[in-house]
This record gives structure tokens, C-alpha cells and sequence, in this order.
């Protein structure tokens, strides 16, 4: 092709050339590529209604604010430790040191703060209570709201609980009665079941 004939044949590409964009439809987005949110790595979605934040000390807390029941918060401590951090020689340690929380602190003499608790309507056992499994420690505290000394002091226990739990000797002694009872209101059926798949279903793991 000669040069007048290929400057006239780029002429015509520069004129229609808009006419071609033009007519063709406008180019669509590509549409992103679903998220996964099964993936291991995929962080859990958290309700934009619960407020999180991290204390001076390091402890996260999660608020979600509730109206019904009117004039109650349900406080509760998590703790990132349980059963699978023992060794074999300290199992059911985990379990034990829950117990031992409602047996005396450094601010709460031994059982005050149930007595006290009980005394403006909260249960022990049925709102007061607590809970161990493989990997955390959880004590769940309902209290109501009507008075800031109720509110402050729950929370002042609850401190006690993370860095001030006293072992006092004969309360030890005394509380290893209650857990054995625990253990062997746990034994039956299930329990024997669960000796069998444990093993199966955690199989290489210090859960098995």
C-alpha cells in the first residue's frame, strides 16, 4: 500500500471509528468474584449493632445493647483457655479453677459474692453460673441495672475472676466433692459414646 493510500485508508478508520463505539453497547464492569465464606481465612461476620473495642490492659469487649429485659445486662467474662491446655496430669484443672472463682477473690470473701448476687434476685446455678470446654472459660453474670453499685460491682468480680482467684485449702478440698458429683452425674450413654468418637472424629489432634 503506498503512503496517500494508507494515509486515506486511516482517515477512514479516524472516522468511523466513533461511529463503531458508538453503536457498540457500553462496556459492562466485571463483576467480582464471589467471596468464599467458608474459607478458613474468611473473617466471621460480626452484626454492626455489636460495639467492640480493646481496654488500656488488653481485654476486647463486645456491647450489643438489648431492650427486652428491661433494666438487665448479661455480663460475661470469656476466658481463652480450657481443657486443651492441660496436661495429662492436670486434667480437669481447667474445670476446677471455674469451680474455685465462686469460692473466694481478693475483693469477695468466700461466697459473698453469690449471697450478694442472690440478694437482688439473681439465682446461682440458674442466671449465675459458668462453663469449660476444650478451648475457653465463660462466667455468665446477669445482673440488673436499676443501681451504677450493682453494675460496678459485677464488673469488680468479674475482674477478681480474670487475675485474683484465692485457693484457699479446705475450700480445695471441699470443692473437689462438688466436681467428682458433676463427673458422675455426667456419666451414661452419652458420655460413652462421645469415649468412642472423640477419638475417631479428632483423630492426630490433643482434642482426640
Amino acid at each position: 500500500m503506498t503512503f496517500p493510500a494508507l494515509r486515506r485508508a486511516a482517515a477512514l478508520v479516524a472516522l468511523t471509528l466513533p461511529c463503531a463505539l458508538h453503536a457498540q453497547p457500553a462496556a459492562k464492569t466485571r463483576a467480582a468474584a464471589p467471596r468464599d465464606s467458608f474459607a478458613l481465612t474468611a473473617s466471621l461476620p460480626m452484626d454492626p449493632a455489636v460495639k467492640v473495642g480493646t481496654l488500656p490492659n488488653g481485654i476486647r469487649y463486645y456491647i450489643r445493647q438489648n431492650t427486652k429485659p428491661e433494666k438487665r445486662a448479661e455480663l460475661r467474662l470469656v476466658v481463652n483457655a480450657g481443657s486443651i491446655l492441660e496436661d495429662d496430669d492436670q486434667r480437669g484443672l481447667a474445670h476446677f479453677v471455674e469451680h474455685m472463682a465462686f469460692n473466694g477473690t481478693t475483693n469477695f470473701a468466700k461466697n459473698d459474692i453469690v449471697t450478694y448476687l442472690e440478694g437482688i434476685g439473681v439465682r446461682f446455678g440458674a442466671d449465675l453460673n459458668a462453663y469449660t470446654n476444650f478451648d475457653e472459660t465463660v462466667y455468665i453474670l446477669p445482673v440488673p441495672t436499676d443501681s451504677a453499685g450493682i453494675l460496678e460491682k459485677s464488673f469488680r468480680f468479674l475482674g477478681d475472676v480474670a487475675s485474683g482467684i484465692r485457693f484457699d485449702s479446705s475450700d480445695v478440698v471441699a470443692e473437689r466433692g462438688v466436681v467428682l458429683s458433676e463427673w458422675r452425674d455426667g456419666l451414661g450413654a452419652g458420655e460413652r459414646l462421645r469415649d468412642q468418637q472423640f477419638p475417631v472424629i479428632f483423630r492426630g489432634s490433643r482434642y482426640a
